[in-house]
């Protein structure tokens, strides 16, 4: 595939051009439906003119449909974007960066997507989507997923928008809840992909931040441990990646437990693990779910996270060694790479 791009590139680069542009065109218009041309002007940085004439291209082709409140991405466009995604890192030119993060962290495979959703809030729904294509792959008959909360994760269970028609799937959150947006819970995230999936699913209802003496306490109560051990027998597991400081803000760590992060030279967080450069961890906030040693037991493990300000906590993480699929950006992958 990169020879035929390359070839491509030599032979018709207008034509390249023109794809790029027009696939830049449906996800804007994916992302923000209804959309009007001014606004795919002002997104995208192009002349009024090239936006009619696209526009009415794409409509001649049943990728898209105008109402008056707007451009809308017709059924054809939906399946056309999920089809056209395997060729993206090749149409961007950022296949070579996939290549380097996964021969550098042995992982079986890297998924990019173009841009940074650092810069650009939009880019963390197309690793959603990204994520919501690798999860329905995935999973087998028979097989628990575990799911973490957070915003990424959330996009995922948005993303995902049918069943899949796969048996007796199980769907746990990780952990417990943060006190965050409930709708960012892995609790909440678990049960919105199993309905959406036709899975069942069980619920964690327990704070994910807990006293030593609680925490132990709780794992002797028989519907804990009941859950706990479903949790750990998971077989496939989702997983964000948190940069330090701000995770420990999040769960409301005091100011001598931020103080000790900061001299251990804490960088990323993970399933209530706080890493440093190299991948030590080098703090853990007591709780019930899966632990980090419980991951060498799962058959797939899929870190999804991106950002070029997530650089150092995902590459900390990766440096584990845990993990066998990184669904990440552009502007992570570069800043990896850099790293």
């Amino acid at each position: 595939m990169e020879r035929f791009f390359t070839i491509m590139e030599r032979f018709a680069p207008d034509a390249m051009e023109s794809i790029t542009n027009r696939y830049k065109m449906l996800k804007q218009i994916m992302h923000q439906e209804p959309v009007g041309r001014r606004q795919l002007c002002k997104a995208l940085g192009y002349t009024e003119r090239m936006v009619r004439s696209e526009v009415e291209t794409l409509k001649a082709t049943g990728l898209i449909h105008t109402t008056a409140a707007g451009i809308y991405l017709s059924p054809a466009g939906e399946h056309i974007m999920n089809e056209i995604d395997v060729f993206v890192p090749f149409l961007f030119n950022i296949h070579t960066l996939a290549e380097q993060i996964k021969k550098r962290f042995n992982l079986q495979e890297v998924i990019l997507v173009p841009g940074d959703s650092f810069q650009d809030a939009m880019i963390k729904r197309d690793l959603g989507r990204a994520a919501a294509a690798h999860m329905k792959k995935t999973l087998f008959p028979g097989c628990t997923l575990a799911v973490t909360g957070g915003s990424t994760m959330a996009q995922i269970a948005d993303a995902i928008t049918d069943g899949i028609g796969i048996p007796d799937l199980m769907v746990v959150p990780a952990r417990g809840g943060l006190g965050e947006d409930v709708e960012q819970q892995a609790g909440t995230i678990a049960a919105r992909i199993a309905k959406i999936i036709g899975a069942q699913y069980r619920m964690l209802h327990i704070p994910d931040k807990l006293q030593q003496a609680t925490a132990q306490a709780l794992k002797q109560d028989p519907y804990i441990m009941e859950i706990a051990e479903l949790i750990k027998s998971s077989q496939v597991l989702f997983h964000g990646v948190g940069s330090a400081m701000e995770m420990a803000a999040r769960r409301g760590l005091t100011a001598a437990e931020i103080g000790l992060l900061q001299d251990r030279g804490a960088v990323g967080e993970a399933f209530r693990y706080y890493f440093d450069e190299q991948g030590n961890i080098v703090y853990e906030v007591p709780g019930i779910g899966l632990e980090f040693h419980d991951l060498a037991h799962i058959e797939t493990v899929v870190a999804v996270a991106g950002g070029s300000n997530k650089a150092s906590a995902i590459k900390a993480v990766l440096s584990r060694g845990q993990q066998s699929v990184l669904i990440t950006d552009e502007g992570a992958a570069k800043a990896i790479v850099g790293l």
